[in-house]
């Protein structure tokens, strides 16, 4: 992997594997995401960011993606994943090797509270706290998340099925 890339994984659904243009970008929609409400509050939040800092030209939704090890995946994917979403779609794995400039690395912890809080209230009361992650300090692989605003055809590594770990 070259040295100016990242190695992130994402779960997607089946069906975005379909949706790349003809330039080999996938950009997110808000009907492919389901985000509505107060849900989609806090992702325009995040996708208003991302425009800002000038790592996206559109309020699309954002792409979740981690730095974790290969065996922390499937446990990973039973943390994010409820039954219902499992039962409702088919997810893959994808590894990516995503060059760094287009990276915001954020904190998945202070995301969490900043997300639950919005689905409560309506707001987002930020003071850029989810923002201050560094991924050599943390003590969890999972709980550094690497946003991007786009996938590329060129950043795929593999594709597997999701695994999720037997609980």
């Amino acid at each position: 992997m070259p040295e100016d890339t990242a190695r992130l994984f994402t779960f997607q659904k089946t069906c975005m594997m379909d949706l790349f243009d003809e330039d080999g970008c996938y950009v997110p929609s808000w009907e492919g995401t389901g985000a509505r409400g107060n849900h989609r509050v806090a992702y325009e939040y995040v996708s208003e960011h991302l425009r800002h800092i000038g790592l996206s030209q559109c309020l699309a939704p954002p792409v979740w993606t981690f730095e974790t090890a290969p065996e922390e995946l499937d446990l990973l994917a039973t943390m994010l994943f409820s039954e219902h979403e499992l039962a409702q779609s088919d997810f893959v794995t994808l590894e990516l090797a995503v060059p760094e400039k287009t990276i915001l690395r954020t904190s998945y912890g202070a995301w969490c509270d900043l997300y639950f809080d919005c689905l409560e209230t309506g707001r987002i009361e930020d003071d850029g706290k989810w923002l201050d992650c560094d991924p050599a300090n943390d003590d969890q692989p999972y709980t550094v998340q690497a946003i991007i605003s786009c996938i590329r055809k060129q950043w795929i590594v593999s594709v597997e099925p999701l695994v999720v770990a037997e609980v």
